[in-house]
């Protein structure tokens, strides 16, 4: 069985009561935000200020929670274009990878980025230059680095703004930089949305895939026709206003997450899989967190334990979990 968990950051609070909840909702594991102390992602372990004291506390909470981290999770922009926020950004990275080794947390997800003022090519020549040492030094520390495929059009008006968000990019990724502590986090929505093939990148690329983000995405009641693949550019509302897909929980979207399960199983994917969250169920917003996690785990736990048997019959899968 696969471990299960969700990120961190959709809840407020003390971690100890973050575990709680991942208990008593059914997860077994966390992917747990570590960005610096005061910014709004949430740094519920601080990487930049810890003791012996500090590890050895989080790690009775885990035993007493009967929970363990997957992977300690900063998304930033790692090729950012201003030098000292660049050097910054890199700096808690790697504090974060000498977290995750005093923790034994096998993963650090974070996203490559893109200077927006440099050509792609330019951009991969930076790339490999900073992640080379990057990934020497998380080899050093026992730990894999894993990249999220978010294209980031927060980032960019609407554009993308990471140079890894397609398996374009991955192959270029690799090939300069074939580590073997060196892979993706995957998160299948982002797929989906730009119209990638999401079975066939799990099958080109299943020996980079370590873990996996769960969300959903749905098209209804969007207008893909009017704005295109990468949304709105004027008039939005909220820097999420895209106008053509919205993020939602697992099993109120459009992906069919059984077939998608079903191929990691046939590539042998063994790795956590991970709730990003997002407070929607596809039409408004979903009251409790608490609740809507709990969805989340038994919409995937009916799933992995009866996937072969489902696969077909995404009606009765909802059934079963009373979505």
């Amino acid at each position: 069985m696969h471990d299960l968990g969700f990120i961190s950051n959709c809840l407020t609070g003390r971690f100890v009561d973050k575990l709680r909840v991942a208990h008593d909702a059914g997860y077994n594991t966390m992917e747990v935000a570590c960005w610096p102390k005061g910014n709004q992602k949430q740094c519920d372990l601080d990487a930049d200020n810890y003791t012996t004291f500090n590890v050895f506390n989080i790690k009775f909470l885990l035993k007493q929670y009967n929970m363990k981290i997957s992977t300690l999770a900063y998304y930033d922009n790692m090729l950012e274009h201003d030098s000292t926020k660049r050097k910054q950004n890199l700096q808690h990275l790697k504090n974060v990878i000498n977290l995750a080794s005093e923790l034994e947390v096998p993963y650090v997800a974070t996203y490559i980025g893109q200077d927006l003022s440099l050509s792609l090519e330019d951009n991969f020549v930076q790339y490999q230059q900073i992640f080379s040492g990057l990934l020497t030094y998380a080899e050093e520390n026992n730990v894999t680095v894993l990249i999220e495929n978010c294209p980031m059009p927060t980032w960019n008006n609407g554009l993308p703004a990471t140079i890894s968000y397609s398996p374009e990019f991955w192959n270029r990724m690799f090939e300069l930089l074939p580590n073997k502590n060196y892979g993706l986090n995957l998160d299948v929505s982002h797929l989906y949305w730009l119209h990638i093939d999401v079975l066939k990148a799990i099958e080109d690329y299943s020996n980079r895939i370590y873990s996996i983000h769960v969300k959903d995405v749905t098209l209804k009641q969007n207008n893909e026709g009017r704005y295109g693949i990468y949304g709105k550019a004027l008039d939005r509302n909220n820097p999420n206003d895209f106008g053509y897909y919205q993020p939602t929980l697992p099993g109120y979207g459009d992906i069919k997450w059984e077939t998608v399960m079903c191929k990691l199983d046939e590539v042998g994917f063994d790795g956590p899989i991970q709730v990003e969250y997002k407070n929607s169920n596809g039409y408004g917003r979903m009251a409790s967190t608490e609740k809507g996690l709990k969805l989340s785990a038994d919409y995937l736990k009916c799933i992995l334990e009866n996937r072969s048997q489902i696969v077909s019959d995404s009606t009765k899968l909802k059934r079963v979990v009373n979505l």
